[in-house]
Parts: structure tokens; C-alpha cells; sequence
């Protein structure tokens, strides 16, 4: 019997590796953390089929010490893999480029940021604040509560208003998504992809404790 549950496990695991492996053509693979001598410490491979995030784990000698597999289309999963600051990158609508982010973040400028924690969603940027209150769904899935407000309190272009919604997100790798139907609008076509950055939070939400008021995005993507 011990012998029947072993070959069996056995099996699903070989079953699971030869499942992913089949899907390599659509992986998108990424270094996201290095040692000091530049070789690779963690290394991710996104398998969009199966939705699963591969993590490798190396010594500074090169060696794979360490192998996770994290299915984003379970909760704790996907709660895992959006925790962190993240920023639009690019936005279009019906075909035409609304927004596109640079490639370099002026602090005295700072586009919208999106900073996910474990219960919360947190908001900042020009003029605009929200929060809500979260919870990471299965299907790479969010639930969210809480208001969003824009302008000054007083001006003619104040806007508030209290949110609930459930939204989903097309993984595209370790570092974008698609967040869908951003916008709310079922007689627009959208597509709004956002970018993970790896900032400190007091940098994003104190710029005044900055040595620099620029920022390149690219290198902040890489711990």
C-alpha cells in the first residue's frame, strides 16, 4: 500500500514536470536577484498555460539549490506574486496609446502607484488617492473595497466615490499583467498593463528622503 501511494505520487510529480515542460515555447523567463559578482541567485520561469511561476534558487557558485512552483490561479499563490509596487506601463484604448510610461521615474512627477500588501490595495499619485481593502481570489482573482478620491476637496474637478469590485489579471511574467477591465467600460476595448518596480515605500511615498529626484525604472526591476 505505502509502495502503491509512493509510485503514485511519483507519477502526478512526473506528470506535472512533463505537463509544464510542454508549454517552454510560451515560458517567459527572467533574472529578478543577483549576487555581487553578477551570477544568477533567483531565477523565474512563467509558464502561461498552466499559470505557474517557476522560482530557482542558486548558490554563488552557480549551483540550483532550491526549485518552487507557485500556480497563481490558487490565492495564497497569487497573493504572493502581487505583493509589491507596481506602476501602469502602457495603456490602450480601441487601438490608441493613451498612456506609456518612461523609462526613467522623475520623483517630482510621480505617476500613479500601486502598492499591494496583503490586505490592502494603496494608491498615490497627481492629484489622485485611493484605498480598498483586498482579498486575492482563486483564478487570479481580487476583491476590493474602499474609495478612490481626485483633486482637492472644494475645486471643481473633486472627484470621490466609494468601490466594490472584482477584477482579474492576465499574467504575463514575474515583472507585467494585464489588468482587465481597468477602465470599467464595456463600450471601449482596453488593455492596461502594469510593471512591477522594486522601490523603497518611503521613497515612492516621501520623495523628500531621496538623494536623487530620478529614478531609472529598468534598473529598479532588478533586485
Amino acid at each position: 500500500m505505502i509502495f502503491y501511494k509512493q509510485m503514485l505520487k511519483t507519477s502526478v510529480v512526473l506528470f506535472f514536470v512533463i505537463f509544464v515542460s510542454s508549454c517552454g515555447s510560451d515560458t517567459v523567463e527572467d533574472i529578478i536577484q543577483k549576487y555581487k559578482t553578477g551570477n544568477k541567485k533567483v531565477y523565474v520561469r512563467y509558464h502561461p498555460d498552466p499559470n505557474v511561476l517557476e522560482k530557482h534558487f542558486y548558490n554563488s557558485a552557480g549551483e540550483m539549490i532550491h526549485l518552487e512552483r507557485d500556480s497563481l490561479s490558487y490565492s495564497d499563490d497569487f497573493k504572493n506574486f502581487m505583493i509589491g509596487t507596481w506602476v501602469i506601463e502602457k495603456m490602450v484604448v480601441d487601438d490608441e496609446v493613451m498612456f506609456e510610461k518612461d523609462s526613467i521615474l522623475n520623483l517630482d512627477s510621480l505617476p500613479n502607484v500601486y502598492e499591494f500588501t496583503s490586505s490592502q490595495l494603496l494608491i498615490s499619485g497627481p492629484q489622485y488617492k485611493a484605498e480598498y481593502n483586498i482579498q486575492y481570489l482563486d483564478s487570479s482573482g481580487l476583491e476590493l473595497e474602499g474609495w478612490w478620491t481626485y483633486g482637492a476637496e472644494g475645486e471643481d474637478t473633486y472627484r470621490t466615490e466609494r468601490i466594490y469590485d472584482i477584477d482579474y489579471f492576465n499574467i504575463l511574467s514575474y515583472y507585467s499583467f494585464i489588468w482587465s477591465e481597468f477602465l470599467e467600460d464595456s463600450e471601449k476595448e482596453e488593455k492596461v498593463i502594469f510593471r512591477r518596480i522594486t522601490v523603497p515605500h518611503s521613497t515612492i511615498f516621501d520623495s523628500t528622503i531621496a538623494d536623487s529626484n530620478i529614478i531609472n525604472l529598468d534598473s529598479l526591476s532588478i533586485k
